[in-house]
């Protein structure tokens, strides 16, 4: 029996436990390369202190919100329209999942072009409609942030699929039953599909948040935190200290993102009751 356990926890303590023991103590010293000397709370001071934390804060938890208020409804939304099997419903599905398994790192290199001053296509598209002026979307600070949500907000494939398979493991008598009572259109989704679906949009839901309060490729592709740290993620906050090679402030700054999606964990599976049977 413990033989049979040993590859899969070699691989645990190698790939899982190691990493994070090494995050945590790292994270109380200062390491610069082959220096570490224990420093106690003063990697976290300092970045109490920092303005930039802050402000990488507020950005992670703004795209944190897109995800969970724009993505997940709207992945429900068509999740539930197209469980109704519509004429053409299986074209709609693929076109509107494919955006999902394409890579960030593409995506922020489309949108690019996309918000380009010079020749991007928004900039085109508001000037047939009277909007003149050649508008810098990614470099300015009242736009970057809007701009960069923009290029995520509406890739809802995951939640759609989630969604639609939920919806297909439900009876059908219940429905039936709901119908003779006098339910009908959306009432139904409202007393039968919405409660039976608690579980499903809880996990969507948990896989947005923790997907968004580490978001990078997206962000350091299009801005590189700019214009001025408004767009900076706590993902890309400790990258700049890792590139500075202050590495146990990096390990601080990755031991916050671990607190956090360890507290949203267990704050969205309670809410949500995630695991539990829907009544």
């Amino acid at each position: 029996m413990v033989l049979s356990l040993a590859p899969g926890m070699a691989l645990f303590a190698a790939f899982f436990l190691a990493p994070f023991i090494i995050l945590i103590g790292s994270s109380f010293s200062e390491w610069r390369g082959l220096e570490l000397t224990f420093t106690g709370l003063d990697n976290f001071r300092r970045m109490l202190a920092d303005d930039v934390f802050w402000k990488a804060i507020g950005n992670t938890v703004f795209y944190s919100a897109v995800g969970v208020f724009v993505q997940v409804p709207l992945g429900c939304l068509i999740g539930i329209i197209l469980a109704q099997k519509i004429r053409g419903w299986q074209i709609f599905r693929a076109i509107i999942f494919i955006p999902w398994v394409i890579s960030g790192a593409a995506f922020a290199l489309v949108f690019s072009m996309f918000y380009n001053p010079r020749f991007g296509l928004l900039n085109d598209i508001l000037t047939v409609f009277g909007f003149a002026g050649r508008h810098d979307w990614l470099f300015d600070a009242s736009t970057a942030r809007l701009a960069i949500a923009g290029t995520f907000a509406f890739v809802f494939g995951f939640t759609m699929i989630v969604i639609m398979s939920e919806i297909a493991s439900i009876p059908k008598e219940l429905y039936e039953a709901a119908e003779c009572d006098g339910a009908r259109g959306w009432r139904l989704h409202r007393y039968i599909t919405l409660p039976l679906l608690r579980n499903a949009i809880g996990t969507c839901v948990l896989i947005r948040l923790l997907s968004d309060i580490g978001l990078f490729d997206i962000v350091y592709i299009l801005t590189l935190g700019g214009p001025n740290d408004s767009t900076v993620t706590l993902a890309l906050y400790g990258y700049r200290a890792y590139l500075s090679g202050e590495w146990g402030f990096a390990s601080a700054v990755g031991s916050i993102i671990l607190l956090v999606g360890l507290v949203l964990i267990i704050t969205v599976s309670r809410l949500f009751r995630v695991g539990e049977r829907a009544q």
